[in-house]
C-alpha cells in the first residue's frame, strides 16, 4: 500500500496539471466565484417529528440556493429538536406525499439536485412493509454448561428476546414510541456451537473479589450476574468528588474485557454520558490508567 499512495498522488497532480495548462486565470478564479453544480456541497436535510410545512420547505430550499448549496437529500425521521406545528404531516400520508411532491417541484425551480431516503427513519430499512424476518437484527445467546464427553438432549436456556441495543438491555424512549413493547418482536434460531470450556476460564464472581465503592458497602450482587438490566446505585459524594468501584482480588488476574452498562437520568440522547477512568494497581495505592471513558 505504502507504493501505491505516491502513484496514487502522482496521477491527481498530473491531472490537475493538465487542468490548468487547459485553462486561462480568468476561467479559474471564476470556477471558484460561481463553481458548478458538480462541485457545490449537498446536505442531508431532516423532516423531523413531521413538522412539516410548505412555506417552510421553500423557505429552507431557498435558503440552500443563496447560500451555495448544490442539493439536498429529503430525511424524515421521528427523533430531533427544532420547531413544531399544531398540525404535523405525517410520513406516507397523502398531505405527506403531496409535500414530497411540492420539494421536487420547487428544487426542480431552484435548479438544486434533489436525492431522498427510501423509507422513515435513522436507516432506510424501516418501514411497515418491511417483515420482520428482513429487518436487520442483532445477536443474542445463551450459554448452557455441561459435563463433556457425554450425550446431551436437554433444553438450552432461551436468548434474550427484547427489543434493544445488545443482549436483555430494553431500548430506551425515543425515536417517537414510549417504550419498545410495541414493537414487533421477531426471534429465531440460527446456530448452536459446543465447544471444550478452557481450563483457565473462570467467572468473576468465583474469584470471590472484594467490592467497595466511594459510597460505602453495597450491594454488588448485580455485577456478577450477567444482566444488563440489573443495577447498582448509591448516593453521589460531594462536589468534585471522584465516584468509584473497586475489585480486589486476592491474585494477579489478566482481564481481557469488561462491560458498562448506563442508565441516563436523560434518556436516549442524553448528554448525561459517563465520563472517567479504568484504572488498575499492583498494591491497591498506585494506579494506571487502561481506559478513558468514553472511549
Amino acid at each position: 500500500m505504502k507504493k501505491v499512495l505516491p502513484l496514487v498522488l502522482a496521477l491527481q497532480l498530473i491531472g490537475s496539471f493538465a487542468y490548468a495548462q487547459n485553462t486561462t486565470p480568468d476561467e479559474l478564479v471564476e470556477g471558484f466565484k460561481t463553481p458548478p453544480l458538480s462541485a457545490k456541497p449537498r446536505t442531508w436535510w431532516h423532516w423531523t417529528g413531521s413538522n412539516i410545512t410548505k412555506e417552510g420547505i421553500t423557505k429552507d430550499l431557498e435558503w440552500m440556493k443563496r447560500v451555495g448549496i448544490g442539493g439536498f437529500q429529503a430525511f424524515d425521521v421521528s427523533f430531533g429538536m427544532g420547531q413544531t406545528i399544531d398540525k404535523k404531516i405525517v410520513f406516507m400520508t397523502p398531505e405527506w406525499l403531496d409535500a414530497i411532491h411540492h420539494t421536487a417541484a420547487e428544487a426542480e425551480r431552484l435548479e438544486l439536485e434533489m436525492t431522498m431516503v427510501t423509507s422513515a427513519g435513522w436507516s432506510e430499512t424501516g418501514g411497515p412493509w418491511v417483515k420482520p424476518e428482513e429487518a436487520i437484527k442483532k445477536i443474542v445467546w445463551s450459554e448452557t454448561q455441561i459435563p463433556g464427553g457425554r450425550k446431551y438432549s436437554g433444553k438450552l436456556a432461551m436468548p434474550p428476546t427484547v427489543n434493544g441495543p445488545i443482549r436483555n438491555m430494553v431500548r430506551p424512549a425515543g425515536f417517537g414510541q414510549s417504550n419498545s413493547s410495541a414493537d414487533p418482536t421477531y426471534y429465531a434460531d440460527d446456530v448452536v456451537v459446543a465447544y471444550r470450556t478452557p481450563k483457565d476460564e473462570m467467572k468473576v464472581a468465583d474469584l470471590k473479589p472484594i467490592v467497595t465503592s466511594s459510597a460505602g458497602e453495597f450491594n454488588a450482587s448485580p455485577l456478577f450476574d450477567d444482566d444488563l438490566t440489573s443495577k447498582v446505585s448509591f448516593k453521589m459524594p460531594e462536589e468534585n468528588s471522584p465516584v468509584w468501584i473497586q475489585y480486589e482480588f486476592a491474585q494477579p488476574l489478566k482481564v481481557r474485557a469488561f462491560s458498562l452498562a448506563l442508565a441516563l437520568t436523560g434518556g436516549f440522547g442524553s448528554k448525561d454520558m459517563c465520563t472517567g477512568y479504568v484504572q488498575a494497581s499492583d498494591d491497591g495505592k498506585n494506579f494506571h490508567t487502561l481506559i478513558t471513558l468514553p472511549q
